[in-house]
């Protein structure tokens, strides 16, 4: 396993709504090259754990570090070199996939139009279709969802659902996609309610149950430990 510092660590992290806990005293750390899988049903609080990790909510107490840096500490709160797939993806439905690719890269401006039409290629998904992403189907909108998330080559890589609408050619690739995203030391991850789909590719699985972790889910299932990082 690799001795580096964690990227994500998370200190009796809570959320409360409205009089309701969503997430309870939450300790967790994610390292570089880990794969951390958190399963349970809808309404569970993972993904509002993961938004709390992309800095899009904030928790009602507790420490989220990413990337060594506190998000209370950060101007807005949204730490760098993170990478999120939401469920449903965050894309503009009046714009072509293409240009909303093309526009997000052009924020950070590490990538080009060329490296940006590679991408949709890879998820299997055609550059030169002018069709807006309103009329995308399901799993058109999955694929461009996980482009948008690993094109920039993320340190931390936030997945929610991410193989909800694929079909098993669509799984194949997400697998092997993430497997990349590992291999090359970022640290990942990933909520969903398909247990033998997630134990696939991940180090870790934890079962999530009324916002607090409760321990690993199935441990027969989990996979290779992390590699080692140069």
């Amino acid at each position: 396993m690799t001795t580096e510092a964690p990227r994500i660590i998370l200190q009796g992290v809570h959320k409360r709504y409205q009089g309701r806990d969503v997430v309870h005293g939450i300790d967790l750390t994610v390292a570089p090259g880990e794969v951390v899988g958190l399963i349970g049903p809808n309404g569970c609080g993972k993904t509002t754990l993961l938004r709390i990790v992309a800095g899009l909510v904030q928790p009602t107490a507790g420490t989220v570090t990413v990337g060594g840096r506190q998000l209370a500490d950060l101007p807005g709160g949204v730490p760098e070199g993170l990478g999120v797939l939401f469920d449903p993806p965050g894309l503009l439905p009046h714009l072509s996939g293409f240009a909303n690719l093309s526009m997000l890269a052009s924020i950070r401006r590490v990538m080009t139009d060329t490296e940006v039409r590679a991408w949709m290629q890879r998820v299997r998904l055609n550059p030169d279709d002018k069709k807006r992403v309103g009329a995308y189907s399901q799993g058109m909108v999955q694929r461009l969802g996980i482009a948008q998330a690993l094109m920039e080559a993320p340190d931390v890589l936030l997945l929610d659902e991410p193989t909800n609408a694929l079909d098993p050619d669509g799984v194949e690739l997400v697998a092997s996609l993430i497997g990349e995203a590992q291999s090359r030391g970022a640290a990942i991850l990933v909520a969903s309610h398909y247990l033998e789909e997630v134990s696939r590719v991940c180090t870790r699985v934890l079962k999530i149950a009324e916002g607090r972790l409760i321990g690993a889910a199935r441990e027969d299932l989990v996979r290779t430990p992390a590699p080692e990082l140069p």
